[in-house]
């Protein structure tokens, strides 16, 4: 909903003593009035052109002379006027500022993975091309040449993540394509909340296209699977240090996500309150907060997992909720890394035995659990769903290749359509005595003598 709210931003030297960060509000009584002081009135809430609007001073300590001034924002959707914003140089570093501060906690608020890939962008990528080449309006990317150059020049910012002790390459390491369409994608979002300000006419980067192989997603095989749990319950018992873990913990971590399709961050972070009672009353499933549709999904879970979880003491409690698999001190991020890192270890472990047939990482029980049941005949639909897919495209596009439901599907399809053609072709054989070709010439014939 757009709307502003108007409120004084207290100076150092408020009448009132005021701390900065104590709000005052339009008096509404006596009492109110008698409180109130004389410091600035500003302005926070969301513009139809220009978005978020926080802190945004109207430059009097009247009420009422800033309500006309709000009232005359909103009616522009933004906080310049037409004719200002047309004279105005927006350069690239107020652009990168504001489109960040829409995105941030009190903007969107979206997920902390998906702000740093914005940061990614716009302050590794794009201002320090703006910089190496002296761009200092935004106007300049009103230039598919300018947006395309620019797409051009991105490089592999880290080469060697996750590569120790490996020396950096002298050349530059191309982004591979996968990664380059992403971040095409993130700078269109960006352009387009550039556009609808006004700051330019062209979304260019709409015309750029980049092409990548689609990702197929591989689970584990039965013995596979067998494999990493039996390494599981070899791994060394008793905490291990703060944040640590025993066998039976990693082993229901593990049990998780493998049989009801959890990324590692929503494992991590589970807690009491997410076990819940199915609809039909028939044991249990996992209420989840899936973050890309923005709905919360109840996965059913069986039996043996749910009893596992309930066996497991609580690492800790915190607003209410108590976790399993998070000590509740530190960053979510820095325990789900944990996790990831302990479950390669068990995942390193058990390849040792004999290699596994496609890579396997944590991620690969989410793989594991979709396939197994679309080949099982669940309804891909609630498969989607589970996974919190945006469609069900998706999930088709991932695993298609693996089910084998679909391979057997598509050949008997396949056996049917030639079936049906043989038997066209016998009958047509036996219709005209003569060569397979005369029918051909009948209809040439016929076609000829038409007036």
């Amino acid at each position: 909903m757009y709307g502003l709210t108007l409120y004084r931003r207290h100076i150092q030297a408020c009448t009132k003593h005021y701390s900065q960060n104590f709000r005052v509000f339009q008096p509404t009584s006596k009492t109110q009035r008698a409180r109130d002081c004389e410091c600035p009135i500003a302005a926070e809430g969301t513009l139809t052109l220009e978005g978020l609007v926080t802190n945004r001073s109207t430059k009097t300590n009247d009420w009422k002379k800033a309500e006309r001034i709000a009232a005359q924002w909103e009616q522009w959707g933004q906080t310049t006027t037409p004719q200002e914003l047309e004279c105005r140089v927006v350069a690239p570093s107020y652009a990168v500022a504001s489109f960040l501060a829409s995105q941030g906690p009190h903007g969107r608020g979206v997920e902390k993975n998906t702000y740093a890939a914005f940061e990614v962008l716009l302050l590794k990528r794009f201002m320090p091309f703006c910089e190496s080449r002296g761009y200092h309006r935004l106007k300049e990317f009103d230039s598919l040449d300018v947006t395309t150059k620019f797409t051009e020049s991105w490089i592999n910012l880290q080469p060697t993540r996750q590569r120790k002790g490996v020396a950096a390459p002298s050349d530059p390491v191309a982004l591979a394509p996968t990664t380059k369409k992403a971040e095409l994608e993130r700078l269109r979002f960006f352009l387009r909340y550039c556009k609808e300000r006004g700051w330019v006419q062209n979304n260019h980067a709409q015309k750029i296209k980049f092409t990548a192989s689609v990702s197929k997603k591989f689970g584990m095989e039965a013995d596979e699977e067998e494999r990493i749990f039996k390494a599981v319950e070899m791994f060394p018992d008793g905490r291990g240090g703060r944040g640590g873990c025993n066998a039976r913990e990693l082993r229901a971590f593990c049990l998780v996500m493998r049989h009801a399709g959890l990324r590692i961050s929503d494992a991590t972070t589970l807690n009491h309150t997410q076990l819940v009672e199915r609809a039909s009353g028939r044991g249990s499933a996992l209420r989840i907060f899936q973050k890309k549709t923005q709905e919360w999904v109840y996965i059913p879970l069986p039996d043996f997992v749910a009893t596992e979880l309930s066996k497991l003491e609580f690492k800790s409690q915190k607003d209410g909720r108590r976790y399993w698999f998070w000590t509740g001190r530190g960053d979510d991020d820095t325990a789900k890394n944990n996790w990831y890192r302990k479950i390669q270890k068990v995942i390193t472990a058990a390849g040792k035995e004999k290699p596994f047939l496609n890579p396997v990482s944590p991620h690969t029980f989410r793989h594991t659990f979709s396939i197994a049941h679309l080949n099982a005949g669940t309804d891909i639909k609630f498969v989607s769903r589970w996974l919190g897919h945006r469609s069900v495209i998706i999930t088709e596009k991932h695993y298609a290749h693996a089910v084998r439901g679909t391979m057997l599907a598509s050949e008997d399809a396949y056996d049917a359509s030639m079936e049906r053609q043989e038997s066209i072709r016998k009958k047509t054989k036996l219709g005209h005595k003569g060569s397979e070709t005369v029918p051909q010439l009948g209809l040439i014939q016929r076609l000829d003598s038409r007036p």
